[in-house]
């Protein structure tokens, strides 16, 4: 069960990002009154991470808790972590500003692909998420066939 502050975002849905840089947000998405959210690159700048403060907590506090991640390690990730978060806001219209420059470094522009994620989603160039998606079907059919999908 999902306490109310944790989103759980399903699906995949193809949208433009218009010219002043905004994308909306699919309306089973949204809460209705305009929210806050966190946006940073994946890793290796594949695709926007979106999730709301409250995520991004949780998903810091994990990384704060493993006992696998060293302190210097820790400190490191940390410091690089909150320097690629920006803070971003969808309006009542469920429209989200998307910084410009993380758009430019992931290839964002024109048609996009947003994927849902638990508690966070992703927005994709169409174009490399179709490349994902083929590159990735295998491992899903393997773990469906695991689990008894």
């Amino acid at each position: 069960m999902h306490t109310p502050d944790q989103r759980f975002y399903a699906g995949e849905f193809r949208h433009f990002i218009d010219e002043k840089n905004r994308i909306t947000i699919p309306a089973r998405w949204r809460r209705g009154d305009a929210e806050e959210f966190i946006i940073l690159p994946e890793a290796a700048h594949q695709f926007l991470l979106v999730m709301s403060p409250e995520e991004f907590s949780r998903m810091s506090a994990s990384a704060e808790s493993d006992p696998n991640v060293s302190a210097r390690d820790r400190r490191i990730f940390f410091r690089q972590l909150h320097s690629r978060a920006q803070h971003g806001a969808a309006d009542k219209q469920g429209r989200l500003v998307l910084p410009e420059d993380l758009c430019k470094k992931v290839g964002l522009k024109g048609e996009v692909v947003l994927v849902g994620g638990r508690g966070r989603f992703e927005i994709w160039n169409l174009q490399r998420r179709k490349r994902a998606h083929e590159e990735e079907t295998p491992t899903y059919q393997h773990v469906a066939n695991v689990i008894g999908l």
